[in-house]
């Protein structure tokens, strides 16, 4: 009985077994096309990987190889492309560049960050605004289906950020229109008005140095004094040791005739260029900053400048007893690093700004 039993169990197995089998490669007759486009999608994702590798310890060369065979075995790989792309731009050979990404583009509409690469390359690489606008736009309405993994993914924070970061760029795009309108003033200045639009987006999503600096740029060339104060104060409080927006700051300022407050950010500007090693740059500043004194002697706030160049050195906090020998080297004290950038983060004619704001 036993034998007869493991007869037909071994039978059913084989059987079993040979259907399977027969299923396996009519599978294979019939779906031939498919098989061949999973092998070939697997071997793309290797030599992918292989690219990535390169990529991050910037073997550049060999990553374009390795994502050039990726995308012949798969060629709806976005990612090598995108990453080619990205590869193209650091070898500023913009064209393959911006082919690339639009194929990545067209296999992934709403890659975000992608689309904001191609539409920056467009603006900064062959100048054409208006379609670096279109793809900013299209970047910021394209938008992804929502995931949350609780300290894993929340790419609605990451969306939030990169429209923020399409809402800048699309401000310089405008700025960049203004500048290329020439004598027509009224087309140059709505162009920066649809700029000041976009930073004021942009801010509403993340806030840095770069967005309020520009904000208060495209308001100083429009002549709109105290909103572009406001924000190079703000700009000013966010990185104190950029020297571009206490120089735009001082100009502003000296243009207003508050020449006390113009000749602080002058200080202030030529002294983060002189630590930068930046002679020239320097040189200059010191130039319009005596020009700057020479009005305030005109104007008669002799008191002002001799108050300020006194035997003790700086009034704003800190003087020459914090400075000290310390092995034959000149350092300085922790109390004088503090108040150093305590001062340059103080923004002259904060209190004038901030008063008009609040009107």
């Amino acid at each position: 009985m036993k034998k007869v039993f493991d007869f037909f169990k071994n039978t059913t197995v084989r059987i079993i077994s040979g259907i399977l089998l027969l299923l396996f490669l009519l599978s294979i007759f019939l779906f031939f096309d498919f098989y061949v486009r999973q092998l070939n999608k697997g071997v793309s994702f290797y030599w992918v990987y292989r690219g990535d590798k390169y990529y991050k310890n910037n073997k550049t060369q060999k990553a374009i190889d390795c994502y050039k065979k990726a995308l012949v075995y798969y060629p709806d790989h976005y990612k090598a492309r995108y990453n080619l792309a990205n590869i193209y731009v650091v070898y500023e050979d913009y064209y393959s560049a911006l082919e690339q990404y639009a194929r990545t583009l067209d296999i992934k509409p709403d890659f975000m960050i992608a689309r904001i690469d191609y539409a920056l390359v467009l603006s900064s690489a062959t100048f054409n605004h208006d379609r670096a606008i279109e793809e900013y736009q299209k970047a910021i309405d394209k938008k992804p289906k929502w995931v949350y993994i609780p300290f894993f993914i929340n790419n609605r924070k990451t969306y939030k950020y990169n429209t923020g970061i399409a809402y800048y760029n699309m401000g310089l795009a405008y700025r960049a229109k203004s500048l290329l309108v020439g004598e027509n003033k009224f087309s140059a200045r709505q162009y920066l008005y649809d700029a000041i639009d976009a930073y004021k987006k942009a801010l509403k999503n993340i806030k840095n140095y770069e967005i309020y600096y520009n904000l208060g740029l495209a308001n100083q060339l429009l002549k709109n004094n105290e909103e572009a104060g406001v924000n190079y104060c703000k700009a000013i409080e966010l990185a104190p040791l950029r020297y571009e927006a206490h120089y735009n700051l001082a100009i502003l300022l000296r243009d207003m005739k508050l020449y006390r407050d113009s000749l602080e950010e002058f200080k202030k500007a030529g002294l983060i260029l002189d630590l930068d090693g930046e002679s020239t740059k320097t040189r200059y500043i010191y130039d319009v900053l005596s020009d700057v004194t020479q009005k305030m002697v005109q104007k008669g706030d002799y008191k002002y400048l001799v108050e300020h160049i006194d035997e003790k050195g700086y009034k704003d906090g800190y003087n020459e007893a914090e400075l000290t020998y310390v092995g034959g080297k000149l350092v300085v004290s922790e109390e004088f690093d503090r108040a150093v950038l305590k001062n340059f983060k103080t923004c002259s004619a904060k209190v004038h700004f901030e008063t008009i704001e609040k009107e």
